[in-house]
């Protein structure tokens, strides 16, 4: 046997012998253990490696660890759900669609006759009248609309002007089209008496359609209507209120929403009683309050001064984001008064042909009116952009409602030389008050659409 130096000097010790292997493997165990150590430390600074079997033969060649692709990051809180609405810039957002009055005469409904006296829902089929209003509503979070008269029972007697007692099949319409609310305190809303609000009533209930403006109790008349936007953007509350009842007087006072002139002993209790349902509705959650305001001065292309007196005095008060106006039957500017946003009049939705000397009967106006904000939190909503587009009540001599927009998503609704300039005259109408071209902007859905 060879001579073996001391500890810590170099052994010349010959391969062949046995105390040469043993000192080969402890070499080789001490090497992989110190591998495993380094190893470990830069597994504790760069991520996991994968685990070292016990078993294996010190001679074995070691394969490479694949990379495990584990994210260092937190990951990205869920995206808030912002509403139905094209370049939403806040948390939240509520794309509220308003037009104007669901004004039926008989020379309108009788077109749509299936089986008048039917009882059961099949009298009228009023689907293709509202049919082209489809891709504006569901291209919003809540439709409303305005209920100008009081519904008849199934299968008649119906009547037209000046007392109504409509078809109930045109709720039956709005409810397929997708309105999921409606206002109606109107100037005709006491035609029949209790009995007319109460049909209203059900047929909008039966339909699914929530309903603020008359009532059938007085404690009714007290609750706020509060929607939850089906698309989780936030909550709206809505009230209304009717400037008269057409001289008529109705057996209660809570049964129909009112804003009386401001010569009446009852104005300040009417504007009183808004703000206290604004008020219940923002304790109820909602984040946003609308105001339907319903006037009876028809057929002007400004705002008369009940509706500037009233906006004003209701805006005053800071309870309302928005205010929208029906009742007049003709396309009114929209106005920015000390940061409230008004639409004094949106025209007729759908009514009968009138002739040359009230032509703008036969127009209107919809709305998508874009409010901004963050859910559940007061003080953080404002209204973002106000998409509209005029309409006509015909579409090429058939009544079905159609947009007069420049993109002409329906096609020529009287004529183009007709069309190009009632688009004109509603454009000049709407800005006349300094509405911002920037917020308040001309809708062309095919643009969305695209």
């Amino acid at each position: 046997m060879g001579h073996i130096k001391g500890y810590g000097q170099h052994a010349n010790i010959p391969a062949n012998t046995g105390i040469a292997r043993h000192w080969r493997v402890l070499a080789s165990v001490l090497l992989i253990a110190l591998s495993c150590c380094v190893g470990l430390a830069i597994a504790h600074v760069t991520g996991p490696v994968a685990s070292v079997n016990p078993s294996a033969n010190a001679n074995h060649t070691m394969q490479q660890p694949s990379t495990i692709n584990k994210p260092n990051a937190a990951p990205q809180p869920v995206v808030e759900h912002h509403g139905n609405s094209p370049d939403c810039p806040d948390t939240d957002c509520i794309a509220l669609f308003v037009n104007g009055d669901l004004l039926f005469h008989p020379g309108l409904w009788d077109n749509f006759a299936v089986n008048p006296t039917a009882s059961d829902g099949s009298a009228y089929d009023f689907t293709s009248l509202f049919e082209p209003m489809r891709p504006y509503i569901e291209a919003s979070d809540i439709a409303i609309c305005n209920f100008e008269t009081p519904v008849a029972q199934r299968g008649g007697p119906y009547s037209g002007y000046p007392v109504f007692n409509i078809p109930p099949e045109v709720a039956d319409a709005a409810a397929k089209v997708g309105y999921r609310a409606c206002t109606h305190a109107t100037n005709h809303s006491w035609d029949q008496g209790a009995d007319g609000i109460a049909r209203l009533w059900k047929t909008l209930a039966d339909n699914g359609i929530a309903q603020t403006g008359s009532y059938t109790t007085e404690e009714e008349s007290t609750k706020p209507l509060v929607i939850d936007s089906p698309t989780g953007g936030g909550k709206l509350g809505l009230i209304a209120g009717t400037v008269s009842l057409n001289g008529q007087t109705a057996d209660y006072d809570w049964r129909v929403d009112r804003l009386r002139e401001s010569s009446d002993p009852h104005y300040q209790s009417d504007i009183d009683r808004a703000v206290a349902k604004a008020k219940a509705a923002r304790e109820q959650g909602a984040d946003v309050v609308a105001m339907a305001m319903h006037s009876v001065q028809e057929y002007l292309d400004y705002a008369d001064s009940w509706q500037v007196t009233e906006a004003h005095a209701l805006a005053d008060t800071g309870e309302f984001d928005v205010i929208f106006g029906t009742g007049c039957h003709c396309a009114q500017p929209i106005e920015n008064y000390n940061g409230t946003w008004i639409i004094y009049g949106l025209g007729n939705a759908l009514t009968e042909t009138a002739g040359p000397a009230t032509i703008v009967n036969n127009q209107g106006v919809s709305a998508r009116i874009q409010l901004a904000g963050t859910r559940g939190k007061a003080g953080s909503w404002r209204v973002t952009r106000i998409d509209w587009t005029p309409s006509a009540n015909e579409t090429r001599g058939k009544y079905q409602w159609c947009s007069l927009a420049s993109d002409k998503p329906d096609g020529t609704c009287w004529s183009d030389a007709q069309d190009a300039a009632v688009r004109s005259r509603i454009n000049d109408v709407i800005y006349s008050m300094g509405a911002d071209r920037n917020i308040v902007r001309e809708w062309t859905i095919t643009d969305e659409q695209r």
